[in-house]
């Protein structure tokens, strides 16, 4: 904790950055926390359309697809009307339906992209707080007296102070980043699954 004191004191701007991109990149990783789930993506009544496709009632699946209003919903409605109109066939169906699929991972991954590049971010402001602590330590050797083993001793702290501070934030975030990463790559696997579910119940 001192670190940031001794960072806020002697490089205010470089300190509220990192208290903004953390404040940030936190924000973010609890919002898709609580977000990244199976049944955000998928229907509210999934497995009465699973039932109903099972029953061969593709219209049926249509109709309930089409009363959900997420995204995911609509595009799998319309690509199960074109099967059902015989516009497609079914190994055509499975190709669209593996190029739609990227939207899934799009939408869970939204806005996440903002905690890995604070990683990077992080650690750049903590190299510029050790610069302007270097140009503190450089313009204390102009000075031979109490002033300048004051600003000489402020520069290195700063120094290194911003160095730490930033490197501890970076790793924070990559951390939430890590975290957040595998929970998306495990709800995905889970939805993919469901939906290799559904290819099979269709014929």
């Amino acid at each position: 904790m001192e670190i940031f004191v001794t960072v806020w004191e002697n490089a205010p701007i470089v300190a509220f950055l990192l208290f903004l991109i953390s404040t940030v990149s936190f924000a973010i990783f609890l919002e898709r926390f609580v977000n990244i789930k199976k049944s955000k993506i998928l229907p509210k009544n999934w497995k009465t359309i699973k039932v109903e496709l099972m029953n061969g009632h593709i219209s049926k699946a249509v109709i309930l697809l089409k009363e959900d209003k997420k995204v995911w919903s609509k595009i799998l409605a319309n690509i199960l009307e074109l099967y059902l109109k015989r516009e497609i066939s079914k190994t055509e169906l499975r190709q669209v339906l593996e190029n739609e699929i990227t939207i899934i991972y799009y939408e869970l991954s939204k806005r996440v992209s903002f905690i890995s590049i604070s990683v990077t971010l992080a650690t750049l402001l903590g190299l510029v707080g050790t610069v302007w602590g270097l140009i503190d330590v450089f313009g204390a050797y102009s000075l031979m007296s109490s002033e300048g083993l004051r600003l000489l001793a402020k520069g290195i702290a700063t120094s290194l102070n911003s160095t730490a501070a930033g490197l501890l934030v970076a790793i924070f975030n990559y951390i939430l980043y890590w975290i957040i990463k595998e929970r998306i790559n495990g709800v995905y696997a889970k939805i993919l699954r469901e939906l290799e579910e559904l290819l099979e119940l269709i014929r």
